[in-house]
């Protein structure tokens, strides 16, 4: 059906800070063309309701109880939901819990409700409740790597898209010299030293000490090598964020905690390699794509989402799963060969270019959209 006026899409996530995902939604907000979507945000206070707010976006704001806690939000919060998805065309809940309290008033007014699914669950029944609500709620669930698609059975394959993550490469792009140069001297880091960095919030699931006894056996091969860790223990595990701290302190003066970046493409790019350790197999990675665009090569776990995104040897470098020797292996090999790296590199940045951009991720969400309306 053709559509005259522009879709009026409420997005709704769970959490009011920003995490990878947050960010993700935030590009996705700031890209969608105004002439073909009227979005609207509803999110708990805090960073990402200030950012969208900042990009133009009507914001509702409305906090979440953890499903631990509580399966019901309040009468009146309850109510301003529904109101607001009664405003809706059609609601695209951004994580688990922002589609279970969605759900129901999109299906008891009759609006499409499509659900992203970030997470891989490790339990039968956590899936089994996964699917069933998708079934009772959801006209369709965005799976961003075939891994989630999997996870979500055969019965509802027909409801489950999978629609990969995009990178914006103008954003994400290997750096002149003089700019690597800056961004390194802001972490105390020389401009002719090799850099290895970390990205992720702090929590075992992310794999920082699998990095850092990467980085204890790397030592003695590369003693000017500089370590980077970005990130913090928000919505973390601060007793981790400890022990991974002191664990640190072994190698106080090649590593380097940057904590936080907002702006982490020109951080990315200021490194030679990029190391992903997770523990568990990942659901997707945004930031493997946006290092496979930004110029530093990508070195990863051979299991999840990062198996299917990259090609080992060519596009990045593949590793058996929590084993911190390996990954020191692949990193030494890369480190003593400027030749490997950018053949890597450019094949990687071929690769996001031609698969993973936003502008094609935004595509593909319109023409999902469209197909519900």
């Amino acid at each position: 059906m053709l559509r005259i006026n522009a879709m009026r899409i409420l997005y709704v996530n769970q959490w009011g800070g920003l995490g990878g995902a947050e960010i993700s939604l935030l590009r996705v907000l700031e890209r969608l063309p105004r002439d073909q979507v009227q979005p609207a945000l509803a999110c708990p206070p805090g960073a990402l309701a200030e950012e969208a707010r900042a990009l133009g976006i009507d914001v509702l704001p409305i906090e979440f109880p953890s499903l631990r806690r509580s399966s019901k939000l309040s009468e009146g919060v309850s109510q301003r939901l529904r109101n607001a998805i009664a405003r809706s065309d059609l609601v695209h809940a951004y994580s688990v819990r922002a589609g279970w309290f969605a759900g129901r008033p999109c299906r008891d007014l009759r609006v499409p409700l499509v659900w992203s699914i970030h997470d891989l669950f490790p339990f039968p029944w956590q899936r089994i409740w996964l699917r069933t609500v998708a079934q009772r709620y959801a006209q369709a669930v965005v799976a961003y790597s075939r891994a989630l698609q999997r996870q979500m059975g055969r019965r509802l394959q027909d409801r489950v898209q999978h629609l990969p993550h995009g990178v914006d490469t103008s954003l994400f792009r290997p750096l002149e010299p003089p700019a690597r140069t800056e961004v390194r001297r802001r972490f105390g880091t020389p401009a002719d030293v090799p850099v290895v960095i970390h990205v992720g919030r702090v929590m075992p699931f992310k794999g920082q000490h699998l990095f850092l006894q990467m980085a204890q056996i790397l030592r003695c091969q590369h003693r000017e090598a500089v370590f980077w860790l970005a990130g913090d223990d928000s919505m973390g595990d601060h007793r981790y964020a400890v022990r991974v701290r002191a664990m640190s302190e072994a190698n106080h003066s090649q590593i380097r905690w940057l904590g936080f970046q907002r702006d982490i493409a020109p951080v990315i790019a200021a490194a030679d390699v990029l190391v992903h350790c997770s523990t568990r197999p990942e659901p997707f990675g945004l930031v493997i794509l946006e290092a496979m665009a930004s110029g530093a090569v990508v070195v990863s776990a051979n299991r999840g989402a990062p198996a299917e995104i990259m090609e080992n040897g060519r596009t990045g470098i593949l590793t058996p799963p929590n084993k911190p020797r390996p990954l020191a292996d692949a990193v030494h090999s890369l480190l003593t060969s400027e030749q490997q790296r950018w053949e890597i590199a450019s094949s990687a940045r071929r690769a996001v270019c031609e698969r993973y951009t936003l502008e094609q991720h935004i595509q593909r969400l319109l023409a999902l959209y469209q197909s519900l309306l």
